[in-house]
Order: structure tokens, then C-alpha cells, then sequence
């Protein structure tokens, strides 16, 4: 008799929270067969690096206990400040010749011996440079070594590690997943974490531009804590809502304060996109991570940058039990759990 197909589970390690997704094929097509998250001390995961694995290793270990999983093979994701992200210029070729001109113009480039990198390519467009047509290719190199950490950390945790992608590459890919992106316009995918925010701008499965901001959730905090004169602690719980404010109005002030500072920033980033790609306007921005949920935030910032703003629905065409999920959680959660979604949705496809 043959067994139960199984399904990798994707795990997520933000700065606030490990995140887990399943998706699982059958025969009506995709469906979501887990979804939850565990909340992690304050310090425990910081600028996308694990501080205190054994915090980490407890919050995972909650996740799977509370959804009694037995599913071992896991997709994870790692910081994008894992990466490096640069554009560079190649004589025209194709096949072996092209990827070996991108390996030596990366090697020229990079911080570190290409041989301690995972390189990724993708050419974009031709280019007139001094009357001379060259290729534009935008690179990605991954140190190993931060793969090697992530697999031998999930690896003391019994799990069996088989997709390790960086998560903008995986928010990409919740993106392709919600089917959003079917018109193929050129849109920005703008991830509000705790301490930076990620502006990752596509034309399709194009990458066009990728660029980390030092602002977040944790900004926002922090100037609540200010205006109140609260610790961090309760600045928290007020941002959240789950204690009351002694002053609505500090609260408001500080949110508008940081979210205008996200909107100059990404209004910058929109204007040197134009400046190197002119041919590609963005179109409409899509939005996930934590910050999504700050007061007012997707209309600030479509008024203030004159543009379409959304939030991420990886699960939109995806299946969801009702006898299994409360439908209020999932759509809270969508748009935090976008690059567990992403690693989910490329997991499946390759069990």
C-alpha cells in the first residue's frame, strides 16, 4: 500500500517571531495544511541573524508541538543581508561563455572569493555603453557559510532541511503564488519587518531593484516608548493594542512620524529606480510583513506616493479549510506569514 504523500513545512525566523506555513497538493489543487506563529524574546533574533539559537530552537519547538507535527524536511529562509545584490555589465554571449563572463565580472566585484558564495544571475536588459551593446545581469551571491549556519541549526533541531532561499526571493514567490501579479506590471514588494524594511521592485520573475531601509515596527516602538516615556515593553503592547494608552493621540503621532520617514525613504528608492530603469515604472506597491497592521499605513502611503498600495494574499487562491482555520486569523496573518507562504509554495512543488 503505498503511503501518505507528504509536504515540507516552511519555517520562517523573523525578529518578533518564528512563522510556519504547509501547503499541501491534492486532487481540487492547493490547500493550506498549517499555518501558526511563536513568538520570540526581545533580542533573540536581531538584523536577520540568530543571536540566542536556543530561544529560536524553543519557539520552533512550540509550533510543531501545538500542531503535533511529525513532518520532518523543512524550506527555511535566511536574511536578505546574507546576500549581496549588484548589477553588473557583460559582453553579449550565451550558455557556458555568458555564465562564465558573470562569474568573472562577480569575482572583480564582490567583497568575498566567489568560491564562498552560492551566485545567482538573471540578465535584464541590453545596455549602449561608450557605442558598445553589453548585457545588464543582476547578481545575487550568498555567503555559504550562512546557508551551512541555517541547515546546522535546523539540523540540531531533527529536521531535515531541503530549500534554504533568501526571503525576499521567497516573498517573490508568494507573490507569484496569490496571483497578483498576473497583469506582470512593474511592482514594488515592500516587507515592513521589526527592524528594517525590504523594497524588492519585479517586472514578473524579473528582479529589478532590491534595497533594505533601517526602519520597521521596532521604529515605531521606540518613538511611542518616547512620547509616552513607557519602556519598551509597554510602547509594545500600545502599539499592539493589547494595553490601553494613556494618550491615543501620542500614539497616532508617533505611527505618522515613522510612517512619514517610510515614505520619504520609499520615495527615494522609487526615483533612483526611475533614474536606472525609466522603462519600468512602478506601478502599484504590495505590502507584507508585521508593519503592515500599523494604523492607517497602506492609505498614508498610497496618498503620500500617488500610487496603488495592497497587502500581500498568499492564500487567495489557495484552499483553506474552514473546519480547520478561523478565517480572521488567516487573513491577520497573510500578510506576516508571506515568505513562509513563498517557501511553502516552492517546497511543494519539489517534493
Amino acid at each position: 500500500m503505498f503511503g501518505k504523500k507528504s509536504f515540507p513545512l516552511a519555517i520562517d525566523i523573523g525578529s518578533h517571531a518564528v512563522k510556519l506555513v504547509q501547503l499541501v497538493q491534492g486532487k481540487n489543487g492547493t490547500s493550506l495544511g498549517r499555518l501558526g506563529m511563536a513568538s520570540l524574546a526581545y533580542g533573540a533574533v536581531s538584523d536577520g541573524a540568530v543571536l540566542e539559537h536556543e530561544e529560536v530552537m524553543r519557539a520552533v519547538e512550540e509550533l510543531v508541538s501545538a500542531e503535533k507535527i511529525k513532518e520532518k524536511k523543512v524550506a527555511v529562509g535566511i536574511s536578505g543581508k546574507a546576500a549581496i545584490i549588484k548589477t553588473i555589465l557583460v559582453p553579449p554571449a550565451e550558455g557556458i561563455a555568458a555564465e562564465e563572463a558573470v562569474a568573472a565580472e562577480a569575482d572583480q566585484i564582490l567583497p568575498f572569493s566567489i568560491d564562498e558564495a552560492r551566485l545567482r544571475s538573471q540578465k535584464i536588459r541590453k545596455v549602449e555603453v561608450d557605442g558598445e551593446t553589453m548585457d545588464e545581469y543582476l547578481i545575487i551571491a550568498v555567503r555559504k557559510k550562512a546557508i551551512a549556519d541555517t541547515i546546522d541549526l535546523f539540523k540540531h533541531l531533527k529536521f531535515e532541511p531541503m530549500l534554504v532561499d533568501l526571503n525576499f526571493l521567497a516573498i517573490e514567490s508568494a507573490y507569484a503564488l496569490s496571483g497578483m501579479d498576473e497583469d506582470g506590471e512593474p511592482t514594488a514588494l515592500v516587507d515592513i519587518g521589526a527592524s528594517e524594511t525590504m523594497i524588492h521592485i519585479v517586472q514578473g520573475s524579473r528582479t529589478l531593484m532590491t534595497r533594505y531601509v533601517p526602519l520597521g515596527g521596532a521604529s515605531v516602538t521606540q518613538k511611542i516608548g518616547e512620547n509616552l516615556k513607557v519602556n519598551r515593553l509597554e510602547a509594545e503592547g500600545i502599539k499592539t493594542g493589547s494595553k490601553p494608552s494613556p494618550s491615543p493621540r501620542a500614539v497616532a503621532d508617533a505611527i505618522r512620524s515613522e510612517v512619514e520617514r517610510l515614505a520619504r525613504e520609499l520615495g527615494r528608492t522609487y526615483q533612483m529606480h526611475a533614474q536606472a530603469y525609466p522603462e519600468f515604472q512602478v506601478r502599484r506597491m504590495v505590502l507584507s510583513g508585521g508593519g503592515v497592521h500599523l494604523d492607517g499605513l497602506p492609505g498614508y502611503l498610497a496618498a503620500s506616493l500617488d500610487i496603488p498600495v495592497e497587502l500581500i494574499e498568499p492564500f487567495r487562491k489557495v484552499d483553506v479549510p474552514s473546519n480547520s482555520f478561523d478565517p480572521d486569523f488567516v487573513d491577520l496573518l497573510s500578510p506576516i506569514a508571506a515568505v513562509g507562504a513563498g517557501l511553502a509554495w516552492r517546497a511543494m512543488a519539489a517534493a
